[in-house]
């Protein structure tokens, strides 16, 4: 086959390397409080939550996801998100039977941002003989605080994930893409940086291309020479 050939052949491949990773569904962030999942931090039993201040609710948060640490089947949670007044932004529960680790409990459809908002996540088995459960986040933590029932546990903090409605493909989520990659960029242009960005990425490509089939072609001096 011809660098020509190869070249064409490779480019095909990372179209379609990309057609198929951009059109995977699956459920998407709507962000995150940047909180590293390294061990368990806060132990809950029966009838205990463990709550955190200066959250940040990202809109289109329809669902919360810890790592969560029990021995069998998990007991049922609940989790309530409060406005900086008070107000009740939004709440839902998780029935019992989950088991370790990655953990999503539904809450009900927030549309817009909230910032300062109090995330309470809150064991829901019995104060007698329930089962107790680790929510799992970053210990030594500078700055950062749990009220884990009731007493406030100074630096360190659980990483709580949010999680935008259903399961989306990257192509569907393109316009929020573009939305976001424009925050916090100052400049009358910040809303055309994306495109910048993505004729970069093709005039890279392109080079690359170029270069490979440059210095694959033969030429005259190519050749080895003999005396």
């Amino acid at each position: 086959m011809t660098a020509r050939g190869v070249a064409a052949v490779g480019v095909l491949v990372i179209v379609a390397f990309f057609a198929v990773l951009l059109t995977q569904r699956d459920a998407r962030l709507s962000g995150t409080n940047l909180t590293a999942n390294r061990e368990l931090v806060a132990l809950l039993e029966g009838g205990q939550q463990a709550c955190q201040d200066q959250e940040l609710l990202p809109g289109d948060t329809a669902a919360l996801q810890l790592n969560v640490g029990v021995t069998g089947a998990g007991p049922p949670l609940s989790a309530t998100v409060t406005g900086p007044d008070g107000a009740t932004l939004t709440r839902g529960r998780l029935a019992p039977g989950w088991r370790r680790g990655e953990i999503r409990i539904p809450v009900a459809r927030v549309a817009s941002s909230v910032e300062d908002v109090r995330v309470c996540i809150r064991n829901d088995a019995p104060a007698q003989g329930g089962r107790a459960i680790d929510l799992g986040g970053q210990a030594f933590e500078l700055g950062q605080s749990t009220e884990v029932a009731g007493k406030l546990q100074e630096n360190q903090h659980v990483r709580i994930d949010y999680l935008r409605p259903g399961r989306e493909s990257w192509l569907r989520l393109t316009p929020t893409i573009v939305s976001r990659f424009s925050l916090g960029k100052p400049g009358p242009l910040r809303h055309w940086e994306w495109i910048a960005v993505l004729l970069l990425m093709v005039g890279c490509a392109w080079l690359a291309v170029r270069t490979i089939l440059s210095t694959s072609s033969p030429t005259g001096d190519s050749a080895p020479r003999t005396r």
